[in-house]
């Protein structure tokens, strides 16, 4: 959920039932999170007083929190006309710069702007601060942290050109908890309360740290007294509506939870009750929609939405997802294709690509006839090796889906996904050993299942290289697992000469290396591996007598045996191996030992 970035506090604490038009009603409704109400009333002071620069300047940053920064910059240049000497639009422009992702534009801007400055203009590094805040709220958590370090360095610089502005303890609380540092944000947003007891957010926001404490009781009993000495602030009822959901997903019983997500829902239309319905609010039910999980609520919301002339991309998006979960996966594609046709690659994030390339795996499989449309897949594995580039954690759920083409034996499809995960490194991707060792496999039944198949044309022996890249990509996040080893050795072999007579022995080592890590273990491990041990010998033992070193296959062929005195294989290959043979003896053992 993106938290809200408080731009510009009033001396009031609610919106008050005449629409006076003055900025000071403006920043109450901005701070009541009701952006329709401020964008018309700063609309109305635009044009009644074009020279008040101050007015442009807020109305910009309601269309930067309303996640519209083509308009924002347009109105920040306005202001920017009107009075040169304002520096606050000037941050406004390059607050665009940075939200759009050109950071070195904005940094160089900030830098510029904020150099010799005044104690009279403290507002420029509190603003450049709320910017890094702004922008740091629409990134993926792991990446915001490095926005909202810079968004304390600037908001400790007002403070110290300004001790008794309220706003800039109240926005270095909101950058110090996005930050991580909650004993700092309850110290200022504590410190509000001297400076200006009347003040709403601060309180809201102290509960907001018991919530993240997953101090949820507490949380909630906070908020709901808000409520009840001030029933009109409509962000109370929106952190009820998220300590409530983050409550829930902690649930032991199923009633517990479904009590939890009917009471957060409930509160959040109380909440959609007290900020006007806008586009603006209703993109923010949509954010809570998808943290609720509620994909049947937030279709039906994206699609009403996406009914506006003047579409906000981010619906789509809203769409793209809930389509995929509804099953509609052409739609979700659509929807997500036409999301990132409008946006600027800087606002994509890893879910946009996670969710179409699940799309396009799913719409690759004709379940019916149990095929696979490759390109689709291929498209569809490209996209899911995006989504985890930008965030790691997203590999974690590969596996599940590798797993549903493993078991329909369409080992391609398979590796293709298990290698995505692999590539994360461990401490990232807890499964990272797994995937590794199951893109190795599913790449030698691959080659296995196509080389039995006389139907099929012979398969490449680019799968082979493959699945040992996979199995060595194991050994280096976990070594000495035993099986991967012993299939590591087994696509050695495959890899080799199809005709016995002419094996160059490319497997001998690898069969040895898988010996050997077994053997290491002990009684326990050979136990385990007593078939594939067996198997390990008698293919070195088949090596050596095509290759007339009959000594040599006689040693594995007793190893094997010693493991298991019954192999039948092994004793018999022995047996025409015995030193009084005849050379005839030998001759037919050499045609016929290989396994």
């Amino acid at each position: 959920m993106k938290k809200v970035v408080n731009i510009g506090l009033s001396l009031a604490f609610m919106v008050s039932g005449a629409y006076a038009q003055s900025l000071e009603d403006a920043k109450v409704a901005i701070d009541a999170e009701q952006y329709a109400k401020a964008k018309g009333f700063l609309k109305t002071l635009v044009a009644n007083k074009p020279k008040d620069a101050e007015n442009f300047f807020y109305l910009g940053q309601v269309y930067l929190l309303s996640d519209n920064p083509d308009s924002a910059k347009i109105i920040f240049e306005q202001g920017l006309a009107a009075d040169p000497k304002l520096k606050i639009n000037a941050v406004g422009v390059a607050s665009v710069d940075l939200y759009k992702g050109n950071d070195a534009a904005a940094e160089s801007k900030f830098t510029e702007l904020n150099t010799d400055i005044k104690k009279k203009e403290y507002e420029v590094p509190l603003y450049i601060g709320k910017a890094y805040l702004i922008t740091g709220d629409q990134k993926p958590d792991t990446l915001g942290k490095p926005y909202y370090e810079k968004a304390v360095t600037y908001i400790e610089q007002a403070k110290l050109l300004n001790q008794k502005d309220a706003d800039i303890y109240v926005s270095l609380g909101d950058a110090y908890l996005s930050a991580g540092r909650a004993s700092d944000a309850f110290s200022a947003y504590r410190s509000v309360e001297d400076l200006d007891p009347n003040l709403l957010k601060p309180k809201v926001q102290m509960a907001v740290i018991s919530k993240k404490a997953r101090a949820w009781p507490e949380a909630s009993e906070d908020l709901k007294k808000i409520v009840a000495s001030n029933p009109d602030y409509a962000p109370t009822y929106r952190e009820l509506a998220e300590t409530y959901n983050a409550w829930g997903q902690f649930s032991t019983t199923d009633s517990d939870y479904n009590a939890r997500n009917q009471e957060a829902l409930k509160y959040y239309k109380q909440y959609m009750d007290r900020t006007d319905y806008s586009v603006e609010s209703r993109i923010r039910y949509a954010d809570f929609l998808i943290i609720a999980k509620d994909y049947k609520a937030l279709q039906d919301q994206a699609q009403e939405l996406a009914k506006s002339e003047n579409i906000n991309p981010k619906i789509l998006r809203y769409l793209g997802y809930a389509e995929y979960q509804n099953g509609q996966y052409a739609e979700s594609k659509a929807a997500l294709d036409k999301f990132l046709s409008k946006v600027n690659a800087s606002r994509v994030i890893a879910q946009d690509y996670q969710h179409l390339g699940l799309d396009n795996i799913a719409l690759s499989s004709d379940t019916v006839n149990n095929t696979i449309d490759t390109t689709i897949f291929r498209e569809g594995v490209k996209n899911l090796s995006l989504a985890i580039t930008k965030d790691s954690t997203l590999a974690e759920g590969l596996s599940d889906i590798a797993k549903k083409y493993y078991a329909k034996k369409h080992f391609a499809q398979a590796a293709a996904i298990y290698k995505v995960g692999a590539q994360i490194p461990v401490i990232k991707n807890k499964n990272a050993g797994t995937d590794a060792f199951y893109w190795g496999l599913s790449q030698y039944l691959n080659y296995a299942y196509a080389k039995r198949d006389t139907t099929l044309p012979p398969p490449s022996k680019d799968i082979l290289k493959d699945a040992i890249a996979g199995f060595a990509k194991v050994n280096t996040i976990q070594d000495s697992i035993s099986q991967a080893y012993f299939y590591n050795a087994l696509s050695y072999k495959l890899l080799d000469n199809d005709d016995p007579a002419q094996w160059q022995g490319i497997f001998i080592e690898p069969f040895q290396k898988y010996i050997d890590i077994v053997k290491s273990k002990g009684d326990a491990e050979i136990q385990k591996e007593k078939k594939n041990l067996v198997s390990a010998y008698a293919n070195i033992g088949a090596y050596y007598v095509n290759k007339e070193q009959y000594e040599k296959a006689r040693e594995a062929f007793r190893a094997a045996l010693e493991i298991d005195p019954t192999d039948a294989y092994a004793k018999d290959s022995l047996d025409k191996l015995a030193p009084a043979a005849a050379g005839a003896a030998q001759d037919s053992t050499k045609k016929t030992t290989k396994k």
